[in-house]
């Protein structure tokens, strides 16, 4: 048996990168899907087009993290759609300018955060009543190794993380008993867009960034997406709270 057969699943955040292959890999386990997105509307067709080739079943939805409505009328229609939802993922996230603290204004605070923390937030906000109700849920949100190690040049994105981790763990520590499981992925430098742009920006810290690896290498999106799909199935029951974090090496416990 498929390892999330029968599981039904919402992604947010899910157009490219990380998110794109946790949802391949869910359909590969044999869930149906919810993929959300902002502004991909050709990702999430192509996206959809793959899962229902393997015999899944795919929604899509426009899903700006920053508006709770819209979060919330996808979490609606996800619901009415399977019945049930077994697994929120929320993967939305953007980066901030690599500068020192004080040359950040207020506005790029609010971005940053609007998306990375307040877009998680508002999602459990409206999925966990919902997994309450039916005493059963897996929630996994993306924060980033940078959550456990700070890195200079990155407080805004490196803040809004930790937060992601330290809201999570306390979620998870109200809603633990009554069925529902809420952990974290903490990824290293994976080859996502958002990793390609930013080396871009600054080739020189790339280099220094992957050398530093114990793997010398960047993550594939595929290899991140496995600790979602852990985390989704049966094989986790115990994993509350819990941080899983592949990074390469970069972050060691």
């Amino acid at each position: 048996m498929s390892r999330l057969e029968g599981k039904k699943a919402v992604v947010i955040g899910s157009g490219t990168g990380i998110g794109r292959a946790v949802v391949q890999l869910f359909a590969r386990e044999g869930a149906d899907i919810l993929a959300a997105d902002h502004g991909k509307d050709d990702e999430l067709a192509s996206l959809r087009a793959e899962v229902e080739a393997m015999g899944q079943t795919c929604l899509t939805a426009a899903v700006d993290v920053r508006n709770p409505a819209e979060i919330d009328a996808a979490i609606a229609r996800a619901h009415e759609a399977f019945g049930r939802i077994d697994v929120l993922v929320n993967n939305a996230g953007v980066s901030a300018p690599k500068k020192p603290f004080q040359e950040h204004d207020a506005a790029v605070w609010d971005a940053v955060l609007s998306v990375n923390l307040m877009g998680v937030a508002h999602a459990m906000r409206a999925v966990v009543p919902i997994m309450l109700a039916q005493g059963s849920g897996s929630i996994i949100n993306t924060a980033s190794q940078l959550a456990h190690k700070p890195a200079p040049g990155n407080s805004i994105y490196c803040a809004s993380k930790a937060g992601v981790v330290a809201l999570s763990v306390s979620v998870a520590q109200e809603v633990a008993a009554d069925g529902v499981r809420v952990n974290i992925v903490c990824p290293g430098p994976i080859d996502t867009p958002m990793w390609r742009t930013g080396a871009a920006g600054n080739p020189a810290w790339a280099e220094w960034k992957l050398n530093s690896l114990p793997a010398k290498r960047l993550g594939t999106p595929e290899e991140a997406a496995h600790a979602y799909v852990y985390l989704a199935s049966d094989e986790s029951t115990y994993m509350i709270g819990q941080s899983v974090s592949p990074n390469g090496g970069d972050v060691m416990w």
